[in-house]
């Protein structure tokens, strides 16, 4: 089930998302003998590099750092068969690894051999497979990459989940919350409303969706321990901090809200079928972070189930 409301936002095509991943993907190619920032590639996309890496990651299949890694690879290959003399350390260098080392333990898992051994094992047998050799000016194109090709991935494809997906005006919420830094999942969700509810529940503040979850960091990109996870209730305009908890408003407007039941097990599934459906209909990423917001307890679901909304901030017109 959909629903849309007559809300205001900058509309994006399925195309347009293609296009300027397509762009990314050539300032990487142009730019794989130096270290980029997620912020410099965002950029050359005309992306904000909040939520970037989630959209490439959706789109693609692949993260940012796979994806460079293994054109790094590629053209490694490529020189190793097109140049049998040239030194391994000078490609290794050329092609962005800061080291002979990691360059070597990164092709063993990526082609189960050593860079030498692949030379040898390919020599004399590559004069027929030029298509497979890398062009420092190829371009990726979103017109050629069209929605049956499988080079993206197909973001109409059959849902897992059952899911309800609209847009929502939400207020900005005035909440108490507990920050926690660990890697996203029941522990440190845990440890974090754990200590929200203790002090919460005496001073009556718990209530139907009043509970959420704010995620600031994508796992993908900063280092588990790093990432930051708000366990928050909403509280009266005015409340003051006490007992150690502190408060903060998160950002009202208009979000797109994709409802799921599901279990703890499906959270991950659940981010990427909201994500794709919200890319679907051609929504763009406000610069603030996507929360979670709870309707119920799991332990008083006759199936240990959570009814959740993931919340993507819409940017506005």
């Amino acid at each position: 089930m959909e629903n849309k409301s007559s809300l205001s936002t900058v509309p994006l095509t399925l195309m347009d998302y293609r296009r300027r991943i397509c762009d990314a993907m050539n300032f990487i190619s142009r730019n794989l003998d130096r270290e980029l920032s997620l912020e410099e590639i965002a950029g050359a996309a005309a992306f904000s590099a909040f939520h970037f890496h989630r959209i490439f990651t959706t789109l693609t299949g692949e993260s940012v750092a796979a994806f460079t890694r293994r054109l790094r690879l590629e053209r490694a290959a490529n020189r190793l068969l097109q140049n049998p003399r040239e030194n391994i350390t000078d490609i290794a260098m050329d092609c962005g690894f800061s080291s002979s080392q990691n360059f070597a333990k990164a092709f063993r898992q990526c082609f189960a051999m050593s860079p030498s051994a692949y030379r040898k094992s390919k020599a004399g047998n590559t004069s027929s497979k030029e298509g497979n050799v890398f062009h420092p000016e190829f371009s990726y194109s979103a017109d050629r990459m069209l929605a049956s090709s499988p080079f993206f991935q197909n973001l109409k494809k059959r849902r897992e989940l059952t899911m309800e997906g609209s847009i929502e005006q939400m207020p900005a919420y005035h909440v108490a919350y507990v920050r926690k830094l660990g890697a996203y999942g029941p522990e440190t969700c845990e440890r974090a409303f754990g200590e929200l509810m203790a002090w919460a529940g005496p001073k009556g503040y718990l209530g139907s969706e009043r509970v959420l979850g704010v995620y600031w960091d994508n796992p993908e990109v900063t280092p588990p321990e790093k990432c930051r996870m708000d366990a928050c209730i909403s509280l009266p305009e005015g409340t003051e901090p006490d007992g150690g908890i502190s408060v903060q408003k998160l950002r009202g407007g208009p979000y797109a809200v994709c409802r799921f039941e599901i279990a703890d097990m499906d959270f991950a599934k659940a981010w990427d079928e909201a994500f794709r459906w919200f890319m679907e209909k051609g929504y763009a990423c406000e610069d603030s972070p996507c929360l979670e917001r709870y309707h119920n307890n799991p332990e008083e679901h006759p199936e240990g189930k959570w009814i959740v909304d993931i919340c993507i901030p819409i940017k506005p017109a």
